[in-house]
């Protein structure tokens, strides 16, 4: 039996990570990465980040109705104060949602007795959500957070002026977002005046009966793929502080590679030997293996093959199949910044007994990709995408 009450359930550690809620980038060219992750993946541009007008240092993304999903940040904001950048942490942040605000307080608490580094904690804006972060042993930001705000039918973020950023560990309780929302109209901010970025790219594809700018949607993010430098280390850190759950070993060519979930897709995270990294072919200036979106189905990850290689989209290298269990058809293309973008459909599943589908069981890819697929036990089975495709 756990030691922490959470919600009425008693667990090991005083929070449960539900899901990946979104991941973050630094980009040296913040414009040629708009022109990708909303240019070309169609992901909707929710929100600038900028200290003065007119100086955008980052910008926000979503495919849902979260604020974002997926943040691109200056790389030049890090490159003179945070050495790990050089040393390969393109990635700002890894951000697990949690259901409470009390898990991020205690979280950050649990964190802290076990001798993780933080980077900070607080609210942070744009976004609104309370959140702590502290950093893995290869220096990955691993963010804790709650409150994430929505965007609704009209796709306008929450005005400038009710950002009230907070850098230290919160008092329980805070008041409820509808009390700011009062206190916001009582002083008279503009509730309509938050970013609204439309989409102005002709809807020209037919995408399962609606049109859309692009011939698919992305469903969701994740799983993450990272290059460390100690895998039982990294293990011991993902499973033992943030409570993932291993899925799956592999070893090829005597190489170990471990995949962890939080939840019923069979990874949400991958870790592979930084040995690797030069030998299936990866960048040697980041320890990013794949940044992985989930596709909406088999038919729409073609056509965004297709869409893709039309733009002129570098692939990605081709790591073996043995190195990506629980994901069948994928592709990869290359970011501005030469990020792997891993494309792909269907995660498998994992049941309540905690096992994965054996090697036998799953499917043989072949060079050339059917145009249609035999349905999996699992097809369809995991979270869909919630609102309009476009």
């Amino acid at each position: 039996m756990g030691g922490f009450n959470v919600g009425g359930v008693m667990l090991e550690r005083p929070f449960k990570p539900r899901r990946l809620g979104h991941v973050g980038t630094f980009q040296t060219n913040l414009d040629a990465a708009h022109d990708f992750y909303i240019g070309a993946l169609g992901l909707f541009h929710s929100d600038d980040l900028a200290f003065e007008p007119g100086k955008r240092i980052g910008f926000f993304t979503t495919n849902n109705t979260d604020h974002h999903a997926f943040v691109c940040i200056d790389a030049v904001m890090v490159k003179g104060n945070d050495p790990s950048f050089d040393d390969g942490i393109t990635i700002n942040q890894i951000s697990f949602q949690v259901g409470t605000l009390e898990e991020v307080v205690e979280g950050h608490r649990f964190f802290k007795e076990n001798g993780v580094p933080i980077w900070r904690v607080g609210r942070d804006f744009p976004g609104s959500n309370w959140a702590f972060y502290g950093l893995d042993p290869d220096g990955f930001q691993v963010e804790l957070f709650y409150g994430m705000e929505q965007i609704g039918w009209e796709r306008r973020s929450k005005p400038q002026a009710m950002h009230q950023i907070l850098s230290e560990e919160p008092e329980l309780a805070q008041s409820p977002e509808a009390d700011e929302i009062r206190a916001a109209k009582a002083n008279g901010v503009d509730l309509s005046s938050g970013a609204c970025a439309l989409d102005d790219t002709p809807a020209a594809y037919n995408v399962g009966g609606v049109l859309s700018p692009r011939p698919f949607s992305i469903n969701k993010v994740g799983p993450v793929h990272l290059f460390v430098r100690d895998i039982d280390v990294s293990v011991d850190f993902y499973t033992r502080i943030v409570g993932l759950v291993v899925t799956e070993e592999v070893v090829w060519k005597g190489h170990r590679a471990v995949f962890l979930r939080n939840a019923s897709d069979h990874h949400v995270i991958g870790l592979f030997p930084l040995a690797l990294r030069s030998e299936l072919g990866f960048r040697a200036n980041t320890r990013v293996m794949h940044l992985s979106f989930e596709i909406s189905s088999y038919k729409q990850l073609c056509d965004a093959c297709a869409y893709l290689e039309g733009r002129g989209a570098v692939a990605g290298p081709k790591p073996p199949r043995e190195l990506l269990p629980g994901i069948d058809y994928a592709r990869s293309f290359l970011d501005p910044e030469g990020h792997a973008i891993l494309l792909y459909f269907s995660m498998e599943q994992i049941g309540w007994d905690g096992r994965p589908r054996p090697w036998s069981e799953r499917r043989a890819i072949p060079d050339e990709w059917p145009e249609t697929l035999d349905a999996a036990s699992d097809t369809y089975a995991d979270q869909i995408r919630q609102g309009p495709i476009a």
